[in-house]
Parts: structure tokens; sequence; C-alpha cells
């Protein structure tokens, strides 16, 4: 029974990303976009001779764009249109219709988790793919195909689906898109970056915690740590759980809260 409402919940959602959603328009083109560009523009460079390029790039930091920017653009997607549930005031209609209101969020992170998963995919697919054909001299080393390659592949889009959850969690706390995005933004370059700057073992500890770095280095990415949990599985793991957690913490908290459309 619940399968059902969960399905009816998931087409709604899909019902309402259709049509001139500003996701089609403006998310997913920016999502894909920032990261290509930057890394033909550097690329260019590079060739020309504008930036020191001789190093070339290696396949385990070709998709780092992609994971400093098109998680969090693709993650804003799923935060506003929670948001927009209590902004325009439909809340209160939806869990009118639907009582089970856990399944509002569920239901976004299934729509918006997929469609984030498949544009991360691509992306870095474009990146490892591509790039090496136009700039053989500089990303001549990467391969789509190999080991490092194939993690990426798979676990970039597996750290975005885990970023929405963070953001959906998080939203389903506090359903005002743009704080929504300000908490996460701010713990990703504000705390993790201060804390690279704590001396000794404590501030290398520390690192070594961040959830956003272990994320880098669970999907493959290039990482200035070491792990604490075992390996690049562990980490993306303590990344994933953590993010569920919040998800799940967030769910439960909306699920017993009046919606507040203020």
């Amino acid at each position: 029974m619940i399968a059902t409402y969960l399905a009816r919940s998931v087409r709604s959602e899909a019902t309402k990303v259709g049509g001139r959603n500003p996701l089609w328009y403006a998310v997913i083109p920016a999502a894909v976009l920032l990261p290509l560009a930057l890394n033909f523009g550097i690329a260019e460079a590079a060739a020309a001779n504008v930036i020191q390029g001789a190093g070339g790039m290696d396949t385990d930091n070709a998709a780092y764009w992609v994971l400093v920017f098109s998680t969090f653009i693709l993650m804003s997607a799923g935060v506003s249109a929670l948001g927009a549930e209590f902004k325009d005031r439909t809340a209160e209609t939806v869990f009118g219709i639907q009582p089970r209101r856990r399944l509002l969020p569920i239901a976004e992170l299934a729509v918006f988790g997929l469609i984030s998963a498949a544009v991360t995919f691509a992306t870095t697919f474009v990146l490892l793919g591509v790039f090496p054909r136009l700039f053989p001299t500089i990303w001549g080393r990467v391969d789509a195909f190999s080991p490092e390659g194939i993690r990426l592949l798979i676990c970039v889009p597996i750290v975005t689906v885990a970023v929405c959850a963070l953001g959906l969690g998080v939203a389903a706390f506090v359903p005002k898109p743009a704080l929504v995005v300000t908490i996460v933004l701010l713990w990703k370059f504000g705390i993790e970056v201060f804390v690279t700057f704590v001396p000794g073992t404590l501030g290398t500890t520390l690192q070594r915690l961040s959830p956003f770095k272990n994320a880098e280095l669970g999907a493959g990415q290039l990482s200035t740590i070491k792990t604490l949990f075992g390996g690049p599985d562990g980490s993306l793991l303590y990344f994933v759980v953590l993010c569920l957690a919040i998800f799940v913490l967030g769910t439960i908290r909306l699920s017993r809260r009046e919606p507040n459309t203020d």
C-alpha cells in the first residue's frame, strides 16, 4: 500500500517539473555548462601556454568542477521545489490530499535525485570521454574506462544524490531555499576550509572527518586527506550515511509539524 502512495507522489513530483520549469532551462544548463566551460577554458589556456599546464590532467582530477559546482546547483533545484510548497501555500493542499507527509521529500528526492544523477553522469562522461580527444596534449592521460574513470562515473552521481538528500533534509527543517543553500555552502566552503588552518593532530583529524572532503575522496577524485574509513568506499559510505541521516531526521520533523506557510 505504501508503495502505491509513494508511486503516486513520485508521479506528482515528476509532473511538476515538466514543461517550462526552471530546472530545464536554468539549473541543468548551469550544472552542465559551468564545469565544461571551466575545463575548456583552462585546457585552452594551458595549450596556449598562457597558464602552467605542462603536467596535464589526470583521470582522478577530471571531475573536480563537477563536484564543486554541479552537485550544489542541482541540489538547489530540489531544495527550491520543497521550499516552494510552503512559499506558494500548496503544502496544506498536498498534505490534505496525501496525509503521509514524509512522502513529499522522499518523492522529491526520487525525482530530483534521479535527474541530478543522470546530469552529473553525462557531464562526467563528456569530460572523461570527449576532452581527451579535444585536448590530447593536456587531457591525453584521462581515460573514461580506466578504474579511476569508472569509479568517477559511478560515484560522482552517488555523491550528487547524497547532496540532494542533504539539501532536502535541511529544507525539511527550514523550508527557505536561500537559507538552506547558504548553510550547505557555508559548511563546504567555510567550515571545511577553516579546519585546514587548525594546527596539529586536531586539525588533521577534523579534516579527515570533513564530510565533503570524504565525498570527494570516495567519488574517486584526487583528495588532500587520508581516509579514516578504510578506503574510498568507506569515505563514500560515511558521507552518504551522514546525508541520509539528515534527510531522515528532516523527513520525520516535517511529518510531525504543521505546515508553516508564512
